[in-house]
């Protein structure tokens, strides 16, 4: 009888074992034009969504991609597709994932718990990976990289994500609508986030939840340390982060800055940094940015200018009153306005933090500075009339 106890407790033993090690299996493929296992991103991602691929996977960008269509990742369990994680990363420095779309690059659909590294074999150190989408497209939806039906728990770092999509309702990043909850908990951290070359898109980062028929909220999401520069529109609004229809997001660490000097064209629009318009939504944090220069080493101006009524608010805030968020250590300086509004109401032409709605705590536990502690002319605004301006609204 002990024998058989013995003998039975070691089956066990063994089989969970063999579970555990099957259950963390990895399967390691390449992704580029020439010599590796899938030539396109969209490829690799097909051979997922099929269940060609199946448990923690990895994808190595071994060469330059060209997609031709959208690379969609379904979420695990949608038809054959089984996998508890994707990675993504280059073993060759300076590789890029391009197209021309008028729809998402890279498109994750339910996606959970993808994570590209653009980072020399996801070591940390660098941006080694440019993820770029060269239409000019106002389609919505156009974007470099979009989440959309509660794609949850996915990690962006450490790549250049660039795109030019002229839509106002989306973005080069582009956090869409959910399903059941929400594209909740991802994280977009120490990227670039730019234009291709001169033609700049209208949003850097644009994220509006689903608010037809029942409201599903984009939650906890976080981004940080990145650098979110030349997004731009000379007839339109255009916004660094635009936060529609979400809650409970972390923004810090980040730089906003124009490396060119931006001309309008027409009058009536509004620029913005950062612009939080999430009336049933708190619990936003936004600390230690710095909104201003012309480069993200904090030299030179950002400048805005034209003979046109156009207005800049580097931060935004229209939230709900209970859970309180926060606004602390920022800064905005190195910062020039050229307009010809003379509005006199509140915010007026210029106000470096203005909050219109919500419980929100500026300045309590870090002070935000608004142009310089000394010296002058670090925000310079020229009006043929006199407006209203503040540095806090």
């Amino acid at each position: 009888m002990k024998t058989n106890l013995q003998s039975f407790l070691w089956f066990v033993v063994f089989a969970v074992l063999f579970n555990v090690h099957i259950s963390n299996a990895q399967t390691t493929k390449t992704v580029g034009a020439t010599g590796a296992d899938y030539t396109s991103l969209k490829a690799a991602f097909d051979a997922i969504n099929a269940g060609s691929i199946t448990g923690a996977i990895v994808l190595q960008i071994i060469d330059n991609t060209t997609e031709s269509a959208s690379a969609v990742l379904n979420s695990s369990g949608t038809g054959l597709s089984s996998y508890t994680s994707v990675s993504i990363y280059p073993t060759v420095t300076g590789k890029t994932i391009s197209g021309s779309l008028s729809t998402p690059l890279i498109d994750l659909n339910g996606a959970d718990n993808v994570t590209i590294d653009g980072s020399l074999n996801s070591l940390g150190m660098g941006k080694d990976l440019t993820i770029s989408n060269t239409s000019t497209s106002n389609i919505a939806g156009t974007s470099t990289l979009r989440f959309i039906n509660d794609a949850t728990s996915n990690i962006l770092k450490y790549c250049t994500i660039s795109g030019s999509e002229t839509a106002t309702a989306s973005g080069v990043i582009f956090l869409s609508t959910g399903t059941t909850t929400g594209n909740d908990n991802n994280t977009i951290d120490n990227n670039t986030i730019t234009s291709v070359g001169s033609n700049l898109p209208y949003n850097a980062i644009y994220s509006s939840g689903t608010t037809t028929g029942v409201t599903y909220y984009n939650s906890g999401i976080s981004i940080t340390n990145n650098f979110i520069q030349d997004y731009y529109a000379a007839g339109s609004s255009s916004i660094g982060l635009n936060c529609d229809y979400s809650t409970g997001w972390t923004i810090t660490g980040n730089r906003f800055f124009q490396t060119g000097t931006r001309t309008s064209t027409t009058a009536g629009n509004t620029h913005y940094a950062i612009k939080i318009n999430s009336a049933s939504g708190g619990g936003f944090t936004v600390n230690n940015n710095i909104i201003g220069y012309s480069s993200s080493a904090g030299t030179g101006t950002t400048t805005y200018n034209g003979s046109y009524a156009n207005r800049f608010m580097p931060i935004q805030i229209s939230v709900a009153s209970s859970p309180a968020s926060d606004v602390q250590g920022n800064t905005i300086t190195a910062i020039s306005l050229t307009t010809t509004s003379g509005s006199t109401l509140a915010p007026g032409i210029f106000s470096g933090i203005s909050i219109l709605s919500g419980g929100v705590n500026v300045g309590t536990t870090s002070a935000n500075t608004i142009g310089a502690s000394t010296g002058t002319g670090a925000i310079t605004l020229s009006s043929s009339t006199t407006p209203y301006a503040a540095g806090i609204y």
